[in-house]
Formats: structure tokens, sequence, C-alpha cells
């Protein structure tokens, strides 16, 4: 909680969307170190698989949000990271139906046919740690 309470008060697009996951029938976990607003997926996939996916929402600086969505790599000690792409808001606003989507494509484990509209998958920013 303590870690959603600051980056809520840095972002308030991370309070509406750690708000959406509450409501979301998915399970998430909200990572407590790191930069940002860090999400994974928890559960497992229809193959049995445990869910990897990833999503941080990071702000470089007021009015601009960056929201990742990635995999960490399985190697240990590795800090390698997976992109699978993201969206640059230059803005406050986002729509709940955008958000949800976002959430469907992370409990989705970042699966292509539940991509959101719009995900930009050359994103030429690097996923802060």
């Amino acid at each position: 909680m303590e870690k959603i309470q600051a980056e809520s008060q840095a972002n308030p697009l991370a309070a509406t969307i750690a708000a959406a996951a509450e409501a979301f029938p998915g399970e998430f976990e909200v990572m407590a170190e790191g930069t940002g607003l860090e999400m994974r997926a928890c559960g497992y996939l229809n193959g049995g698989l445990p869910n990897r996916a990833r999503m941080m929402v990071f702000s470089p600086r007021p009015e601009h949000t960056l929201v990742f969505f990635y995999k960490k790599s399985l190697v240990p000690y590795s800090r390698d990271r997976y992109s699978y792409g993201g969206f640059d808001l230059r803005g406050p606003e986002v729509q709940e139906q955008d958000i949800s989507a976002w959430l469907v494509f992370l409990s989705s484990g970042l699966h292509p046919e539940k991509r959101p509209a719009n995900l930009r998958r050359a994103f030429p920013y690097e996923i802060p740690e």
C-alpha cells in the first residue's frame, strides 16, 4: 500500500491503474522495490506455466507517463527484461477501457491476440530499474 500511495502522489495515473487492478477479476502483485508502479500478473496461463508478465508505469517528468509491458529473464542473476511494447502518454487522461485492455493483456501473459490497440512495439525507452 505504501508503494501505491507514493507512486499515486507522484503520478495520478498510477492511482487510477492501481484501483482498476484491484477491481479486475485477475490477481496482480505490486512490486515494492524499484522505480515507478510495477505490477506482476499472478496465477497460471492456460498451459499451466506461471504468468511472468509485468507492467510498469513510470513518469520521467510531470505530464509524461510511460507504460511498459515486459517479462524478466528466467536466467538466475540476470537483469535482462524482454519488452513487449508500451505507451507514451503525454497527458494525465486515459480512458477506463484502455486501462482494462492493458490489464487483460497483462493477465493473458502478454498474448499477441490480447494486445491493446495502439501498443507501440518499437518503444524507444529503456525500462527503469
